[in-house]
């Protein structure tokens, strides 16, 4: 049964220094773990668990001491506690953690606040990494003022699942809570992060306005701002989604600033990185086209060539080779590119299996193999990951309308919507929405689908494929014969059986109908 939510507050612990536990170092700042070789990204309240029993230094904690500091003001089961200790088993060994029964937990490696030397010295945060203060509240009633923190604590947890950021942890960033006497620039120095998010929570009327900074540490100045405004009312039901939206803008925005930066010189890692970073920016916050892929791919092989075990550079190349096999940009033949595709695909998530991207990117190849049930346990994997990941919502999308199921396509899509608003792969969006109008015969939805997709990306040669289909069914004679002739003239499908050679072989009966009924309405176009 759960607890009563009736609990007494415990003040979570303060103290965030790094300090050993037998082989590792373990840094709560940025919720990880290194023993010299490796680095092991924590979720937030699983590294306040491991800080608490630190403290104790091997003595016993209480199972309910270890609730109400680890979830404070949350209501939870035991089993939440059970997994987080499961967790931490895992990672430290199945005897560092020791079971008191029927009373609680006690640690059994050694912790240690003294620094240890040599490879173990604390990695500097670095050009990817940002705190988030608590929100500042204006005429925010009492009995909603628990937004303030379920909100940061949200956005801290969205933003620590981007495997590339390093976002300082939960605990640490409560301590600034009402210091106003700090700038963010002045905290974002004295934590050693190069971006600062500040926000204010806004009651107007019966409407909350959420309002989102980022200020850079190095110049003090705002680099990007994002609003949301929703009921009061409809908090409990849309909290998710507006983390989620928050995170996803922020690390987009994140990585574009520091793809935009000189490149490190040194330590080939942090190279590797960066031009990693600079084809992910590419590849995710630009628009699909044959020069953006290009710069996209020259990056992501200099990264490869640095760091070949860096799951970013071969998530991006994934991306590339997709691209070249999908649009005909590149110069070998599309099955090849294909299969190199899958191949960085896999070692993506061989190589970080929590990478959202690298899922993502799997999810994506495997629908241009034909693999759709594959396709699609990768992409829910994605989300499962990484909940705010629009680009997964999309494709997701349209690999239920190529099951047999176009009726989900505008949910998924809205969804992805809501949560990114603006960013250029909304484009396949509209394409999984103008192929779930021809599956279900709206015909003028998937029209005006298919015109969006155009209007977010004029070279996105699949949107004139949908565009003609259901053009030619409306009768509409002057968008049917422009389309069709640039398909002819400027794209890789520029006839039946390019289009059937390019778009994902359909294994599946809901598949091989809508396939047919595109060839039938682009023959009946004049595509030859």
């Amino acid at each position: 049964m759960p607890r009563s939510s009736c609990r007494p507050t415990v003040t979570p612990p303060s103290d965030t220094s790094p300090f050993t536990l037998g082989p590792w170092r373990v840094d709560p700042q940025l919720d990880t773990l290194h023993d010299g070789q490796h680095s092991v990204k924590l979720e937030p309240r699983t590294t306040r668990l491991l800080c608490v029993l630190a403290q104790a230094q091997g003595g016993l904690v209480r199972t309910e001491t270890l609730l109400d500091t680890v979830w404070p003001q949350v209501v939870v089961t035991p089993a939440s506690l059970y997994e987080a200790v499961a967790q931490l088993r895992k990672i430290l060994g199945p005897g560092a953690i020791a079971t008191v029964p029927r009373k609680g937990y006690r640690l059994v490696l050694p912790a240690s606040s003294t620094a240890p030397s040599g490879d173990l010295a604390a990695p500097a945060l670095g050009p990817y990494a940002l705190a988030v203060l608590p929100l500042r509240a204006r005429r925010l009633p009492d009995s909603h003022a628990f937004i303030r923190e379920s909100l940061l604590d949200d956005l801290i947890a969205e933003l620590s699942r981007h495997p590339q950021l390093a976002v300082v942890a939960l605990g640490t960033m409560l301590s600034y809570d009402g210091q106003e006497r700090l700038s963010p620039q002045e905290i974002g120095r004295e934590l050693g992060t190069a971006y600062v998010v500040d926000g204010l929570l806004e009651l107007r009327g019966e409407t909350l306005h959420v309002r989102m900074q980022m200020v850079s540490t190095e110049q003090g100045t705002q680099s990007w701002v994002d609003a949301v405004e929703l009921p009061l009312a409809a908090w409990w039901d849309t909290a998710g989604l507006v983390a989620g939206r928050l995170a996803r803008a922020l690390n987009l925005e994140l990585l574009d600033q520091a793809a935009r930066a000189q490149l490190p010189s040194g330590a080939e890692a942090a190279q590797a990185l960066a031009l990693a970073s600079r084809a992910w920016i590419e590849l995710f916050a630009r628009p699909e086209t044959r020069e953006v892929t290009a710069r996209a791919q020259s990056w992501a092989q200099q990264s490869f060539a640095l760091a070949p075990g860096l799951a970013l550079a071969s998530v991006c190349l994934a991306f590339c080779h997709w691209r070249q096999a999908q649009f005909g940009w590149g110069g070998m033949a599309a099955p090849a590119q294909r299969a190199l595709a899958l191949e960085h695909a896999e070692q993506a998530v061989a190589l970080d299996p929590r990478e959202p991207d690298a899922h993502y990117v799997l999810g994506l190849v495997a629908y241009s193999l034909g693999q759709t049930a594959r396709a699609e346990e990768a992409l829910r994997h994605c989300l499962r990951l990484s909940g705010s990941h629009a680009p997964a919502h999309g494709l997701l999308a349209l690999i239920r309308t190529r099951r047999g199921h176009p009726q989900e396509a505008a949910a998924l899509c809205a969804r992805a919507f809501a949560l990114s608003p603006r960013e250029p792969l909304r484009v396949v969006r509209y394409l999984a929405l103008a192929w779930a109008g021809l599956a279900l015969h709206d015909y003028r939805a998937a029209l005006e689908a298919s015109q969006q997709a155009m209007a977010v990306n004029p070279d996105f040669g699949t949107a004139y494929l949908t565009g003609a289909a259901a053009a030619q069914q409306l009768g509409a004679a002057e968008e049917t014969r422009a389309w069709v002739a640039m398909l002819r003239e400027h794209t890789a499908f520029h006839s039946l059986q390019a289009v059937r050679e390019r778009l994902p072989p359909a294994r599946e009966a809901a598949h091989r109908e809508q396939m047919e009924q595109l060839l039938g309405l682009l023959a009946a176009a004049g595509m030859p």
